[in-house]
């Protein structure tokens, strides 16, 4: 498995051994992402292998380091220390194609409304512009 951010000034591998698939509905990553929920891909903190690192940390919580570039601000994974060992990768940031699916959603009490209404919205192959 490989990824990079936007820019390409961080890019890394991963086995392909993937622990679960989470989307995470807290409203701590809906912030620290900027998106309704966000999708993680959970690896072996050791089996990432960061082949060019422009990264930067940042403690946003006491149960996560967010990593990201500090150049085009792509996150690429969080660390958490109740999870040692593990890495738990932004799934956007993962360019090879996952064929599995998320295995749960966590923190629902915090999930918007809408979102379990996604399947039923007007849908385009591309842009609207």
């Amino acid at each position: 498995m490989k990824g990079s951010c936007n820019c390409k000034s961080v890019s890394f591998s991963c086995g392909q051994e993937i622990r679960a698939i989470v989307n995470c509905h807290c409203n701590l990553c809906r912030k620290m992402n900027g998106a309704s929920f966000s999708t993680y891909v959970v690896v072996a903190e050791n089996e990432l292998v960061l082949e060019s690192s422009s990264l930067t940390s940042f403690k946003v919580s006491e149960h996560a380091t967010k990593h990201f570039c500090h150049l085009c601000g792509t996150p690429i994974y969080n660390t958490n220390p109740k999870l040692p060992g593990l890495a738990i990768l932004h799934l956007g940031a993962i360019d090879s194609d996952i064929e599995i699916q998320p295995a749960m959603n966590t923190y629902c009490e915090s999930q918007l409304g809408w979102v379990n209404q996604i399947k039923d919205l007007h849908s385009f192959e591309k842009g609207l512009a």
